[in-house]
């Protein structure tokens, strides 16, 4: 399988020139929290995450409407060829623990993009728990995955510690199907 097969082609980009705030009106409008960057080309030179807004321009005051959104961007882009196999595109996300990719057609303008969503649907067997669990050791931990300062950061490290088969949720004896489970959650009143 290779990454056009599965790749979403109904994707939003900004221009180098577009401001944080229409970046931020795209991600509202579309329900996404990621968005190529293009030059005039086509050609990805960066993306903008939801993440990025929050922590490169709102924490730090930054005008919206007039600044680019190329200033607070994630750059260089990180980027695969359609005709990629799928199994390139999962060691890419879980070496560089990215839950997205941009897809990019043989002269590099964008054609698309591989979200870990896209993975977990479509990835054979337990290929896609590997790369989930690399990208996601990252995230549930933060950039710096709880080390002091001058420690190893959890980008130095791997993939995160290794789970038995037993503790993995679809391995156990018990199966749990519709109705009611009590899990110990609570409800909060609306």
């Amino acid at each position: 399988m290779n990454c056009k097969d599965i790749m979403s082609k109904n994707l939003e980009v900004l221009s180098e020139k577009d401001s944080i705030a229409r970046a931020a009106a795209l991600m509202a409008d579309a329900g996404i929290g990621f968005l190529p960057v293009c030059d005039k080309h086509w050609k990805a030179i960066g993306v903008v995450t939801d993440r990025d807004l929050v922590t490169r321009a709102l924490a730090k005051g930054v005008d919206t409407t007039s600044t680019s959104a190329a200033l607070v961007m994630s750059s260089p882009a990180l980027t695969i060829r359609l005709d990629a196999d799928l199994r390139l595109a999962e060691e890419l996300m879980a070496a560089e623990r990215k839950s997205r990719l941009v897809v990019t057609n043989a002269d590099g303008t964008v054609a698309g993009v591989i979200s870990i969503a896209d993975i977990i649907e479509h990835a054979p067997g337990r290929e896609g728990l590997k790369t989930i669990k690399a990208v996601l050791w990252r995230e549930a931990l933060g950039p710096r995955g709880g080390a002091a300062p001058g420690a190893r950061l959890l980008k130095d490290q791997g993939a995160g510690p290794q789970l038995p088969a037993a503790d993995l949720p679809h391995t156990r004896d018990s199966v749990f199907a519709g109705g009611h489970r009590d899990v110990g959650t609570k409800e909060f009143p609306s």
